[in-house]
């Protein structure tokens, strides 16, 4: 009774699968061919795959000779749909192409893309019996295996011969029956799409300066950065109208951006992608085709491979280049998830408003593998969109780019409170005499050169300078800003680069609190000084109170990381009581000096006839003035200015006329006095005091 039973189930079974894959043309007449289809359905719904049904078939049609599926192409399949070409050439029939299509069929319906195109690839062909004829032992040479991992590493469709070697593969190491399995062995010796990346990972650059400020997960791997591409190559226009082209980068419309290729540069397209190191030649070589025009927009080449990868901090850096080159081109991309047809339209209102809060220009880069699913996404962020100061760049794996909007939300929000732009750049006069069109970028750096500015690839400047007071080689970091025909060359900077370039000439030997201390003291006074040279809105490199002097070449310099945004806040605080523009800090200490000058030099330093008389006062704001005495008038100097004039320690605590001829003027400590003394800053420090109370010890109003 049960073998009856069990013979009934399977004609019934047998006639469901007959119904399920329905033949059209002239494989109706093929009788072979249903019985084929039959066995194998059969046998993949043995081993656990989902089968077509009824309800929903499987439909086999002849193949056309003309179009994509002509030359060698025997079979083909789409989902729901399998194409097979009548009488085949070659050794193979009809029946072993049918059954290599099946297994696609089911594979999609059942492992639902997770398994790689590879694996799916060599699991048909052990399936449909078209390697019957090979012979194990005969394992591909090192050149060979080199080919396919190639290929396989960047997910690119099979061609003749890589489907030869994988053969000869899964002849040799054999392929699991379990659906949707994959071979241990032959993963490990071909590896992944897009081998050892992590699943998320993300980079927060200062646009200015290219120094890296945050950032988590892969910064190794090395991956093609799908539609970002578009930005360097919009960059590379030689014109175009800003508006249009910020709605097709939003859009990320590939035809439309195509359609401008006759303003395309290639070597400035070149220039701006020479942070990635590892650029291969269909990047390089001029377009000859359509398709090698798509791969300067980051999408694969004619044979499948991706034209360059790139690991996450030389894809910022390449970004960076772009966006400083032509930053027209790019403020319209603050509408990216405005405008209706925009890669992020369709992302999540709240992270949406997110964006408009910030003001941020957005750009998606998604790739895929050759049925379209997505591989990576990338996520470019840059803002605020009026004077863009920040780039973040986000990378995660299995989703497409706008996908990654989710995820990037949550550290934009932190961002948003640790970097406020208010405080990300300072703008330094670089006060040297050497020509500016002298200053070196390194070979491995180039320089990139717009109207808006001049800047390198990888952020630095090398300056040999003869200035008093400065080093003589240096290295500065951000964009060279012309202030006109004659006047000084302004470099706009991250405010820690410019932090650390001040400790470095001032308290380079300071350390822990009073460290992060003086580091809010320069940050603060940084990104308020412009008001100290009126005609370039900057400060400047060589002045008594903040020597500037950038990096060794070569030096590693010493970064205490980012400035603390509530020290800041709190100078806000105590600027504000004391009505403070400026908050001035010496070096301090307890250590006597004394000086004596003639009246000869006294009446030269300040063009004076004669000086009759010079006396120290102390105001009840307690401020200090020094009043000088001539013939014929006379004139009141702050104190400070006054030492700086005579180029004394520090502001003299006695003026004293030894005779007619001599004055001798003395004091403790050196610098003028004011504000944050290093030394004491230090002893403090060592006593147990935090930042914030070495700062309200030296700029609180019971100081």
């Amino acid at each position: 009774m049960d073998l009856l039973l069990k013979r009934c189930r399977r004609r019934l079974y047998l006639l469901d699968v007959g119904a399920a894959i329905l033949f059209f043309g002239a494989f109706t007449q093929q009788t072979e061919l249903r019985q084929t289809a039959t066995v194998a359905v059969s046998q993949l719904a043995a081993q656990g795959y989902r089968i077509p049904s009824e309800d929903d078939p499987l439909r086999v049609f002849p193949a056309l000779t003309s179009g994509a599926f002509s030359g060698s192409h025997a079979g083909g399949w789409r989902p729901g749909s399998i194409y097979l070409r009548q009488q085949p050439q070659g050794g193979l029939s009809e029946m072993v192409y049918l059954r290599h299509e099946l297994f696609h069929e089911v594979s999609h319906r059942s492992c639902g893309g997770r398994t790689p195109s590879w694996a799916e690839e060599a699991a048909a062909m052990h399936f449909s019996g078209e390697l019957l004829g090979i012979e194990p032992g005969n394992w591909p040479s090192e050149l060979e295996l080199q080919s396919l991992k190639n290929r396989v590493r960047q997910d690119a469709e099979l061609d003749g011969n890589d489907r030869a070697v994988l053969a000869r593969l899964v002849v040799n190491a054999g392929w699991p029956s379990e659906p949707c399995a994959v071979s241990a062995k032959l993963s490990e010796i071909l590896g992944a799409a897009f081998d050892g990346a992590g699943d998320s990972s993300y980079l927060l650059m200062s646009l200015l300066s290219g120094r890296t400020l945050d950032s988590g997960g892969d910064q190794v791997s090395r991956l093609p950065p799908g539609s970002l591409l578009k930005i360097p190559y919009a960059a590379a226009l030689a014109q175009a109208d800003p508006e249009l082209l910020a709605a097709e980068l939003a859009a990320s419309d590939t035809d439309k951006l195509l359609q401008r290729s006759e303003q395309f540069q290639i070597e400035r397209y070149r220039l701006l992608l020479s942070p990635i190191r590892e650029q291969k030649s269909p990047v390089l070589a001029a377009p000859f085709d359509r398709q090698a025009w798509r791969s300067y927009l980051g999408e694969r080449n004619a044979d499948g491979n991706f034209a360059l990868q790139a690991s996450l901090p030389e894809l910022a850096l390449t970004m960076r280049a772009a966006l400083l080159s032509k930053p027209d081109y790019f403020r319209g991309l603050s509408q990216n998830g405005i405008l209706p047809n925009s890669t992020l339209a369709g992302q999540s209102q709240t992270d949406k408003k997110l964006l408009r809060q910030l003001q941020v220009l957005a750009k998606t880069g998604t790739v895929s593998n050759v049925d379209g699913q997505p591989l990576v996404g990338h996520l470019l962020l840059v803002w605020p969109a009026a004077h863009p100061v920040f780039l973040a760049i986000f990378r995660q794996r299995g989703v497409s780019g706008a996908a990654v909007l989710s995820k990037a939300a949550t550290l934009l929000k932190i961002w948003q409170r640790a970097y406020p732009a208010r405080f990300a750049a300072v703008k330094v006069s670089l006060l040297t005499p050497t020509d500016p069109d002298s200053w070196d970028a390194e070979p491995d750096c180039p320089l990139v050169d717009s109207q808006y500015g001049r800047f390198t690839t990888c952020g630095g400047f090398k300056i040999v300078s003869t200035a008093r007071g400065s080093r003589s080689e240096r290295v500065v970091k951000g964009i060279l800003r012309p202030t006109g025909k004659h006047g000084p060359t302004v470099l706009e900077t991250d405010v820690d680069s410019y932090v650390d370039g001040v400790l470095a000439a001032e308290a380079q030997n300071l350390n822990g609190s009073a460290r992060e201390a003086m580091r809010a003291v320069i940050a603060w006074n940084g990104s308020h000084g412009s008001h100290r040279h009126n005609e370039s809105s900057s400060l400047c490199d060589t002045t008594h109170c903040m020597v500037f002097l950038g990096e060794l070449p070569g030096d590693k310099p010493r970064r205490s990381g980012h400035i603390d945004i509530e020290l800041m806040q709190l100078l806000d605080q105590l600027a504000a009581e004391s009505g403070l523009n400026w908050l001035p800090f010496a070096n301090g200490g307890d250590q006597h000096w004394q000086r004596q000058l003639s009246t000869d030099e006294l009446r030269r330093v300040f063009a004076e006839n004669q000086i009759l008389d010079i006396r120290r006062e102390r105001r009840k704001d307690g401020e200090i003035l020094i009043r000088l005495f001539y013939s014929a008038s006379e004139e009141m100097l702050g104190c400070e200015i006054f030492r700086n004039t005579l180029k004394l320690p520090s502001c003299p605590d006695s003026v004293k006329a030894l005779d007619s001829q001599t004055w001798q003027f003395a004091g403790i400590g050196a610098g003028h006095g004011q504000g944050l003394s290093i030394a004491r800053a230090h002893a403090l420090a060592t006593g147990g005091r935090t930042a914030e109370q070495i700062l309200r010890d030296a700029y609180g109003q019971s100081r």
